[in-house]
């Protein structure tokens, strides 16, 4: 605790990282030898699950999330004091009774406890709002709803389709965003579950539902009230649902958060509680396309982000298995029962797929129809360095709306210096950022990742030193909360 992080200690960081990274490349001496990718993969994740790694770097992610979210419009640190003012947060008793799978334990988005404490559970809203400000910059605070929209559409291209008075269930649904939007585009639903392993995500979504409509408008995510929404404390694996009693199952940007087996199993369970015609309708990041391929193969920038997504590699494999129409997923699907499975392109880095559980006594037709080429959209995600796309001068970060949000964040802090394209770097001067970014751009066109890196790390020490606590609250990586 109370570690006094400068910029040589970045430096140095990076210098290790980049160091290793080059033990990844094919061109390497070791590893021509054989097994030095392994090596390098495992000094390199070391270094990532080292004292120094979360002291330097998860707090300056965190910092970057929090003040790349403002750029864009979202209120980030006035709604995390908005939604802890909401308490008091206790859990039931009732949700010790319910057993948490140990992958689901592991330190995930840069929490320790990954999705079992209530700082995960606080800032996810807030976290999802700015990731959709990534994926669709020219939105603004309003990315968000560009991105969910583009599944949406994706999934109605497929043939998904909720009948009069059917029954949904949302897998994996945190404190409840998709399941909320879920039943808010299917009206003639007749009831929307949310299912989830965190209790303390549930508690946060269950507690928004509660509010009283002056409070709703407040909040940095849609709020309306509707009956028809529950929120359950189980596993998607073994959710408890009857067999044959639901028509559709959601399960949104889950997967990659997954160990493949698990996502597996999940499927086999959302066999079961279908009707017989009911649909499973996915959604998720595909490391098929440009964007995510580029990212993939710089091993240090992947490593950073996997570092706070335990899983994303191996579901990189599998979402990607060579051979295999519609990739690991699709096959899955098949081995649990399910046919007619249908992908299309979302967005320039994710896909919508739509798959049904046969009538009784019908064999599934195991063919997949993978229209993503047919269907591939533009990358508008914004590059891993840029903060904002739109050019300007800055606003003053944005304030919740209220009462509580009115004196926005006090005379106390510190103005801040901002170039000509309006991100800018804390009391630092914006010729020298302006001249690495102008770098920077040349760098990306050129596909030079080494150059990238490297001006990364300048960027980044040009922050300067700061006080941070030892294991850090990070929420997020460089890339937003999950890599979505």
């Amino acid at each position: 605790p109370g570690v006094r992080v400068n910029a040589a200690a970045v430096l140095g960081m990076l210098a290790l990282l980049v160091t290793l990274q080059s033990l990844l490349r094919p061109s390497s001496g070791l590893a021509m030898r054989g097994g030095g990718i392994d090596i390098g993969r495992a000094l390199l994740d070391a270094a990532l699950s080292s004292p120094l790694y979360k002291a330097v770097l998860v707090p300056q992610a965190q910092r970057t999330m929090v003040e790349t979210a403002e750029r864009n419009g979202v209120p980030w640190r006035d709604a995390l004091d908005w939604i802890k003012a909401r308490g008091p947060w206790r859990l039931s008793e009732d949700d010790s009774a319910v057993a948490i799978p140990e992958y689901y334990r592991r330190p995930f988005h840069a929490y320790e406890q990954g999705n079992l404490c209530w700082d995960a559970a606080w800032e996810g809203e807030i976290a999802s709002r700015a990731v959709g400000a990534r994926n669709f910059p020219e939105f603004g605070e309003r990315g968000e709803e560009a991105f969910r929209g583009a599944f949406d559409e994706a999934l109605a291209s497929l043939g998904a389709e909720c009948p009069a008075g059917g029954s949904l269930v949302d897998l994996g649904c945190g404190s409840g965003i998709s399941t909320r939007r879920l039943a808010a585009a299917h009206p003639q639903a007749g009831s929307v579950v949310g299912v989830d392993l965190s209790p303390h995500f549930l508690a946060v979504g269950r507690r928004l539902l509660e509010l009283e409509e002056e409070e709703r408008r407040r909040w940095v995510q849609p709020l309306e009230p509707d009956g028809r929404i529950s929120l359950l404390h189980a596993d998607a694996a073994a959710t408890g649902l009857a067999a044959c009693s639901v028509d559709v199952v959601q399960l949104s940007l889950v997967m990659h958060e997954l160990p493949p087996a698990a996502a597996g199993d999940i499927f086999a369970e959302a066999h079961r509680i279908l009707r017989p015609g009911g649909q499973l309708w996915v959604t998720e990041m595909d490391f098929a396309t440009e964007g995510f391929s580029k990212l993939r193969s710089n091993p240090l920038l992947f490593s950073l982000i996997r570092s706070t997504e335990p899983y994303l590699d191996a579901y990189a494999d599998w979402q990607t298995a060579e051979g295999v129409p519609g990739g690991g997923p699709a096959a899955a699907l098949a081995e649990v029962g399910f046919g007619r499975i249908r992908l299309a392109a979302a967005t320039g880095r994710h896909f919508a797929l739509v798959c049904s559980r046969p009538p009784n006594g019908c064999e599934p037709d195991r063919a997949v129809d993978d229209r993503r080429a047919a269907t591939a959209k533009p990358d508008t995600h914004l590059k891993t360095w840029e903060a904002k796309a739109a050019a300007g001068a800055r606003a003053p970060p944005p304030t919740m709306t209220g009462a509580e949000g009115d004196e926005g964040r006090g005379e106390e802090e510190e103005e801040e210096d901002y170039d000509e394209d309006g991100i800018g770097m804390m009391n630092r001067p914006s010729r020298k950022i302006a001249q690495l970014k102008a770098e920077m751009a040349e760098a990306e066109a050129s596909g030079d990742l080494d150059r990238i890196m490297t001006l990364m790390g300048t960027l980044l020490a040009l922050e300067g030193g700061y006080e941070g606590e030892g294991g850090g609250r990070g929420a997020a990586h460089p890339e937003g909360r999950c890599a979505d």
